[in-house]
């Protein structure tokens, strides 16, 4: 009889835990299947936030090689003197 109780209760805990992981398992792919779209579009967001990032070191770069050259030729000027 004792055995017989032990199974039932083994049983029955083994179907709670199947619904709980059930659960979980939708609760996941919900979570997964709605916030991937989101995701990616923060991504892309992000992306293209950094265009001001690219613009700012590019006019950098553009103004030292500037002032690399504008050295150079105040410096030929002052030899040929």
């Amino acid at each position: 009889m004792c055995r017989n109780n032990n199974m039932e209760r083994t049983a029955y805990q083994n179907k709670i835990q199947d619904d709980r992981l059930d659960r979980v398992e939708k609760t996941v792919n919900e979570i997964k299947d709605n916030h991937l779209v989101h995701m990616q579009t923060d991504l892309t967001k992000v992306s293209t936030d950094v265009d001001w990032l690219k613009r700012f070191f590019w006019i950098l770069a553009t103004a030292s090689v500037g002032g690399l050259i504008a050295a150079l030729i105040n410096l030929l000027v002052t030899i040929n003197k």
